[in-house]
């Protein structure tokens, strides 16, 4: 629309013959060697005129208040459903976690439960005991310093009964 405008700032001083708009007197060349050329739309002049609001009251406005109330406990609402369903599959996903950890963890106890079980072995074979037996100087025992506790095999003693009637 601008350039509309300028099209016929040009053209209507042609037409009108002598007249000279003061947009023509802008166009054409000054006779200062050092004028600058005239800015578009020099002529605008904007005044901006300072609002005092001080003294208006604001009016409440009773609908949209409930309306925001009601659009805030939706959300709430909306997030606490939205976290109650993140929720249990988060904590499946952490007993997950868990159950691997535990399985990693009786891997493992086999793993040395195993390991204590040949090292068992290995100390209670007789050759061992035997040269445990030679390094302490052990002797073996003879008949006649041996005592037999409990021949017979009763568990008289052991099941504290008292006397029969």
């Amino acid at each position: 629309m601008a350039s509309f405008a300028n099209v016929f700032n040009r053209v209507l001083p042609l037409i009108a013959g002598s007249e000279r708009t003061d947009m023509t007197e802008r166009m054409t060349p000054r006779s200062e060697p050092c004028a600058l050329r005239a800015m578009p739309n020099e002529e605008i002049h904007i005044f901006i005129k300072r609002i005092d609001n001080n003294h208006v009251i604001r009016t409440e406005d009773k609908q949209a208040t409930a309306t925001c109330w009601r659009t805030i406990g939706l959300a709430g609402l909306s997030a606490i459903v939205a976290v109650g369903m993140i929720v249990p599959t988060a904590y499946g996903k952490l007993a997950g976690y868990q159950i691997e950890r535990s399985r990693e963890e009786q891997a493992r106890l086999r793993k040395q439960l195993a390991h204590f079980e040949a090292v068992e072995a290995q100390l209670l074979s007789p050759a061992t005991l035997a040269r445990i037996a030679d390094d302490q100087q052990f002797v073996e025992a003879s008949s006649e310093t041996m005592v037999v506790l409990n021949v017979d095999r009763s568990t008289a003693l052991a099941m504290n009964q008292g006397p029969k009637k």
